[in-house]
């Protein structure tokens, strides 16, 4: 058990919404597959996401997120920002270096990259300072402009494929302090990764494997095999955790899952045995926002009062690496 609690969430979405046509409308490559009718609300489950305007920078989206948490919590010293997303501004200096000159902080500040599973490291990150003293306050940022690696222009069916995932990705912002106090606590966190499967999801470009390679800077996925790692490897990685901390499946009330598709919720409550209205689905809506996914569900859950004093609540992170995160949390 922690001493650490969640003080405060925000979430910022870009007012532009963007239906699947849309998307659909936007891809080049003549394929089959793309010209069913509504085949992206098919494959994936999704409907609309959001974009951010061209001059909207990740460290915006952040920023939006981040000043709410401010703006409710006036007086509370801010004594560490981790940047925490699968995007980012520019790749030197951190992003976390540009939101603290526009937030106007003075604290050390840090970026942490973990692709979707980034908030979740980060959230491990700020309990090891705030339980060991370190850090009273820590506030954890996050922004996710997806929309600017999706590839319209696959050159036959097999890039089809690879590209297929990131007809689903949107933007976000998000945002959460951390602090000590007696409600909301994070009773338990744990971490996996199996990097063996590094090559099933990835953007190349930008790194020192494709650097000026213009074709690398998009999203591409093997979203079969990702999807059977997590199959396979998810339940057992759960019930571990809640064995750790004695606690039963069916004792927890809200479960906030990282989102790949819609189908993701219905794959996970089978494999837990648990009715789908116990998890939070936001995909429809916002699609694949990677990082900012989890928090901006629980915001929502907050938002629509799902949460209530006592509860237990279950953050479940999956992402590209390929990495597994749990929070296990007293509401």
């Amino acid at each position: 058990m922690t001493g650490t609690a969640i003080r405060s969430v925000a979430a910022y979405l870009p007012e532009n919404i963007v239906h699947n046509h849309q998307i659909e409308e936007k891809i080049s490559y003549n394929s089959a597959l793309i010209k069913k009718t509504n085949i992206l609300e098919r494959l994936f489950g999704s409907r609309t996401r959001r974009f951010a305007a061209t001059h909207t920078q990740v460290s915006d989206l952040a920023c939006a997120a981040a000043n709410r948490i401010l703006s409710e919590n006036p007086g509370t010293p801010i004594d560490l920002l981790i940047f925490a997303a699968a995007s980012s501004d520019l790749i030197e200096p951190a992003t976390a270096n540009i939101i603290q000159a526009k937030l106007g902080l003075r604290c050390p500040v840090m970026d942490i990259k973990n692709a979707c599973n980034s908030f979740m490291s980060a959230m491990h990150v700020a309990t090891a300072f705030i339980d060991s003293g370190v850090y009273n306050h820590v506030l954890i940022v996050c922004g996710e402009k997806l929309s600017e690696v999706i590839n319209y222009d696959p050159v036959d069916d097999e890039h089809l494929n690879r590209c297929l995932s990131g007809y689903s990705l949107g933007d976000a912002g998000a945002a959460m302090l951390l602090g000590k106090s007696e409600s909301r606590r994070i009773i338990y966190q744990h971490f996996a990764s199996l990097g063996e499967h590094w090559d099933l999801c990835t953007v190349k470009g930008g790194g020192s494997m494709a650097y000026r390679e213009y074709d690398k800077y998009f999203f591409e996925c093997d979203s079969k095999k990702l999807k059977d790692i997590f199959q396979n490897k998810t339940g057992a990685f759960i019930f571990d955790a809640l064995q750790k901390v004695s606690w039963d499946i069916n004792d927890i009330s809200c479960i906030i899952p990282h989102q790949i598709t819609s189908g993701t919720i219905t794959t996970v409550s089978r494999g837990l045995s648990l009715p789908e209205s116990r998890f939070v689905n936001i995909f429809s809506k916002y699609g694949n926002i990677a990082a900012a996914t989890i928090p901006v569900a629980l915001h929502e859950a907050m938002t629509e009062g799902r949460l209530k004093t006592g509860d237990k609540l279950m953050l479940l992170g999956m992402a590209a690496g390929v990495s597994f995160s749990i929070q296990l949390i007293e509401w």
